[in-house]
């Protein structure tokens, strides 16, 4: 699922040494479906070929604000063709044209023409610093300009600091995030993700084979409806989706204290990780030595998170758990909704071929609070969007729109 699949987008380039990728920016925005046209700078055009753009976007470039010929009025007619603007990279030049209003080049034209859009700064350290980017930039994000912002690192200039063009993931997960539908404006939602891990010596841990995708995808859709997202993950090999606070824990206890911590905040708390249910009762500080014989080792109970969080829900907060299940499956997730008093819980298989565990799709039977189910199956992005939507159309439902008094949506 990308909610860039048909959308039309132009994207803008100017004069920075991080325009080519640009191109990279291109090809992912076109991988998830959008339609991309693109406009260049004159600074731009010395950075990056017209030919590598016209062939990678099958379109002309709008490369002159004044044509030599033609009657055609470009900039007018790409932001009428156009649903998003996204300039990567945008220069400190031309941030300054843009809160200005200047329009003196194709890309400062659309700007005009669009009147807000998505901007990536790339710029030296000192530039991007200095108060009048600052202001300048503060000043595009009242009028509705979203500002991808840079990362820290090494930059052409040979200085290390704030100024390096965002990641092209970030970049273009931004432009999927402005097509989301906005219904979790304004919530604060915690997401837990990833499996746990419970130590028994320096070298080895008990754990599961969750990826933590499910709760990575459950955040970053989050986030593009809207929302306010903290994401408490497992380790991981995964990367952080654009916009998301992320806190990294290992084990069962790390994890309880960052959960219960952001639950006093929280609107909806949605418990995706894997976590476990069992640790050793001893740790050993040295590596345990291999020896002939079998090793026999002691297991105690791990706190249970999700119910401690049901147990504290408040009600105005609403709770989400998952239940990963190899029989049973209604039976046991519905006995789980009721014992750890929750709103919803989204039941799936993780037996044999059907297991959910690393996959890129996933099948669940989400519950209501009131025993009323849904199937949904699909990528785990689209999964998480149907399991957010109802959570949404709760929250709507809810006296005041935020409190929770009417559990049976």
């Amino acid at each position: 699922m990308s909610f860039l699949k048909d959308k039309r987008i132009v994207l803008g380039i100017t004069g920075s040494i991080a325009a080519y990728k640009a191109v990279e920016v291109l090809r992912e925005l076109q991988k998830r479906g959008a339609e991309v046209r693109v406009a260049i700078t004159p600074a731009g055009k010395k950075f990056i070929t017209l030919l590598t753009l016209e062939s990678l976007s099958s379109y002309p470039v709008y490369d002159e604000s004044v044509p030599e010929r033609g009657t055609e009025i470009f900039h007018t007619e790409l932001a009428k063709w156009g649903e998003l603007l996204l300039i990567a990279p945008a220069t400190a030049n031309t941030i300054a044209k843009l809160a200005c209003g200047i329009a003196d080049t194709p890309v400062t034209d659309l700007a005009l023409c669009f009147g807000k859009g998505i901007i990536a700064p790339a710029m030296n350290v000192r530039m991007y610093k200095n108060p009048v980017t600052q202001e300048n930039l503060k000043k595009l994000k009242t009028l509705g300009w979203e500002v991808v912002e840079p990362k820290c690192g090494y930059l052409a200039c040979r200085e290390v600091g704030k100024g390096k063009l965002a990641s092209v993931s970030d970049i273009v997960d931004s432009a999927e995030y402005w097509f989301t539908p906005k219904l979790l404006k304004g919530k604060k939602i915690v997401v837990t993700a990833g499996a746990t891990r419970e130590y028994i010596d320096p070298v080895r841990f008990i754990s599961n084979p969750s990826s933590g995708k499910m709760g990575y995808a459950l955040a970053k859709v989050a986030r593009g409806m809207g929302a306010e997202v903290t994401l408490i993950s497992g380790k991981t090999c995964l990367t952080t989706p654009y916009g998301v606070k992320t806190i990294t824990v290992e084990t069962v206890e790390e994890m309880k204290e960052a959960a219960l911590k952001e639950f006093e905040k929280a609107d909806v708390y949605i418990s995706a990780a894997a976590i476990g249910d069992y640790r050793p009762t001893e740790y050993s500080t040295e590596k345990i030595k291999k020896g002939e014989g079998s090793l026999l080792l002691k297991l105690e109970r791990t706190p249970d998170i999700l119910k401690l969080i049901g147990e504290r829900k408040r009600e105005k907060q609403i709770v989400v758990g998952f239940a990963a299940e190899t029989e049973n499956l209604l039976e046991n997730a519905l006995q789980k909704l009721k014992k750890k008093n929750l709103d919803f819980i989204a039941a799936n298989s993780v037996k044999g071929s059907s297991s959910a565990f690393g996959s890129d799709r996933n099948a669940v039977l989400l519950i209501k609070r009131n025993g009323k189910t849904e199937k949904i199956e699909g990528t785990k992005e689209e999964v998480a969007l149907e399991i957010l939507k109802a959570v949404a159309e709760t929250l709507k439902n809810l006296p005041n729109g935020n409190t929770a008094g009417n559990r049976n949506v």
